[in-house]
């Protein structure tokens, strides 16, 4: 039972989760409000799937002091501070799916990614998380670079039709590439929009430049399949057994073998 030099826990630690919290980035647009559409047309269909979805908008900052506990007001700062926040995931009585503001925690997880790397970042991003739930993290591609660099996880591209939606996506689409990341493109019509700019034709013009100057060849996600999709490509990291970064998704299969250990703790 106590032989010198036998790990009796060691099968313990190297057992993963079976369904573990997973992450889907999701870039913010130069409209944040048009495509945060999007992501709650995402949680809907999710929601429809049986799952718990968790929207982290990146544009939004978090209250200094959490005025309640009954989580209106909670933070994904708080999370990451407060160890004693946990199993996050279900929604509150009044709505449809948990929606957490995460500017200052998103600033935090940078400084994590750059002191211990990106795989230690996801994994204490999805600490606080509940088995099965789907995070969705809304915020700018610069942003998703730094944290996710080298993960070639796949990341969410929204394009709207409008006049200077092309430069927007193909702008976000060349930093979440340079980084080592693989996004795609989710086409997004603006109804309330005035100036329309034909869709068809700057997705088109946005796979043209990826295609001609980063010899990329971009995936088209049509909106009502995202639900399935986002589950499908969402990745994780797995417990602290030094394994590889687990990602979820038949596409990035060919991925699988570019893999990083992960350290028990972060800093």
């Amino acid at each position: 039972m106590f032989e010198f030099g036998v790990d009796q826990a060691a099968g313990l630690r190297t057992t993963s989760p079976t369904n573990p919290p997973v992450l889907m980035p999701v870039a913010t647009t130069a409209r944040p409000g048009q495509a945060y559409e999007l992501i709650c047309t995402v949680a809907s269909q999710l929601n429809a799937m049986g799952h718990d979805a968790v929207i982290i908008d990146g544009s939004a900052i978090e209250a200094v002091e959490r005025r309640s506990h009954d989580g209106s007001h909670l933070g994904l700062i708080h999370a990451l501070l407060d160890s004693s926040i946990g199993s996050l995931g279900a929604p509150l009585p009044s709505a449809e799916w948990l929606v957490m503001p995460g500017a200052k925690g998103l600033q935090v997880l940078q400084q994590t990614a750059r002191a211990a790397g990106a795989t230690v970042a996801v994994s204490r991003l999805l600490a606080p998380f509940a088995a099965g739930t789907v995070v969705l993290l809304y915020a700018p591609a610069p942003t998703i670079s730094a944290l996710f660099a080298g993960l070639q996880a796949q990341v969410l591209v929204p394009v709207l039709d409008l006049p200077q939606a092309t430069i927007d996506a193909y702008g976000s689409l060349k930093t979440l590439h340079g980084a080592g990341l693989w996004p795609v493109l989710a086409p997004m019509h603006c109804q309330a929009e005035a100036t329309q700019a034909p869709l068809a034709q700057v997705v088109r013009s946005v796979c043209d430049c990826a295609h001609r100057y980063l010899h990329y060849p971009v995936e088209q996600w049509a909106v009502d399949t995202l639900g399935q999709r986002v589950r499908e490509a969402a990745f994780t990291v797995p417990g602290p057994s030094g394994a590889s970064l687990a990602v979820q998704t038949g596409a990035m299969n060919n991925f699988a073998g570019h893999a990083a250990a992960i350290p028990t703790r972060w800093s």
